[in-house]
């Protein structure tokens, strides 16, 4: 993970796309708003510090979210036109998340690596 004064604050999962998906969906205090998750990383707010981390981590792993889907993928559903919205969407967020992926990641060892000091 980087953090501090650099804006570019990444945390280095390499948990791949679905448990990154799933870890940004459960850290919306965390995540940056605007980012899209990769298999590789996730990019964090660039203000998070350590304490603010630590706290939340802590209590993610008993609180994982699935993660949002995009209309499109919604649109391309087999039978979409047959099932309600709500059920197509519980339905895509089940088959994209990746929660076991999460919970190691939320597990594993972290820390903050301030680059260029």
């Amino acid at each position: 993970m980087r953090g501090g004064r650099d804006t570019n604050v990444r945390w280095w999962t390499w948990a791949g796309y679905r448990a990154n998906a799933t870890l940004a969906a459960t850290l919306t205090t965390l995540t940056d708003p605007l980012q899209r998750p990769t298999d590789t990383c996730i990019r964090l707010r660039e203000d998070v510090t350590p304490a603010e981390w630590r706290k939340v981590i802590s209590e993610a792993a008993d609180q994982l979210c699935l993660p949002a889907v995009d209309a499109r993928a919604l649109n391309g559903l087999k039978f979409s036109a047959a099932l309600l919205t709500r059920l197509a969407e519980a339905t895509l967020a089940a088959r994209l998340a990746d929660l076991d992926g999460a919970t190691a990641a939320l597990r594993g060892p972290t820390r903050f690596t301030v680059l260029g000091q």
